[in-house]
């Protein structure tokens, strides 16, 4: 019982951990709402529309960590209350996913997930993660959309888990990631690159990732 509890006590730092929107707050700190304008996303591309460059790198490089930094840590300092190959670990992955796209500080909104996704890849396989920003990197760089980026990158990320040896639910984790990343988040932004009307990064348009 006990271990169950430990188990649930994990879930709930991770979740109002990975929550917190610092794009949001970064934004208000600049006197913009970030759910109000561009593509009312909080994460990063939304806030290099609005707020800029500086506060855009600032607030990516916080989403990657708030994604990597539970991870890493359970894995590396509570494994006895949650295996790595166990399908408790494989719902911890996912928590980050939901706390940045639905944080409970900003009334269940947030951004897309990709950047936190990203940081949980990373404490998972450094060499998979290598290998999808690569992808990512160059992908926006060619076509100037960073929501491509997301959505060419993150469909091959089961495979490369499935090629580097991980446990199935890692695996899994990485199919969850392309479902609920790409298909359901970036719903909008596949229709908008289909029919032309997606901004490039750095356009103020209504978009983004």
């Amino acid at each position: 019982m006990n271990e169950y509890i430990g188990i649930l006590v994990i879930y709930l730092i991770v979740y109002l951990l990975t929550a917190m929107p610092f794009g949001y707050w970064l934004g208000l700190a600049y006197g913009k709402d970030l759910t109000q304008l561009g593509s009312k996303s909080t994460g990063a591309t939304n806030a290099l529309r609005v707020l800029g460059k500086g506060q855009a790198i600032l607030v990516l490089t916080l989403d990657i960590a708030k994604g990597f930094i539970p991870l890493f840590l359970v894995s590396n300092y509570f494994w006895e209350i949650i295996t790595r190959d166990s399908w408790a670990f494989l719902l911890l992955t996912i928590i980050p996913l939901l706390g940045h796209s639905k944080s409970i500080y900003i009334g269940f909104k947030g951004g897309k997930s990709s950047a936190t996704g990203f940081g949980v890849l990373l404490a998972l396989n450094p060499i998979v993660a290598l290998i999808t920003i690569i992808i990512w990197i160059t992908t926006v760089k060619l076509s100037k959309y960073s929501s491509l980026g997301s959505i060419i990158c993150i469909p091959f990320v089961p495979l490369w888990l499935y090629l580097f040896g991980e446990p199935l639910n890692i695996i899994i984790f990485g199919v969850i990631a392309f479902v609920y990343i790409v298909l359901i988040k970036h719903a909008t932004n596949i229709k908008r690159l289909l029919n032309g009307t997606e901004p490039k990064v750095g356009q103020t348009q209504n978009a983004g990732t």
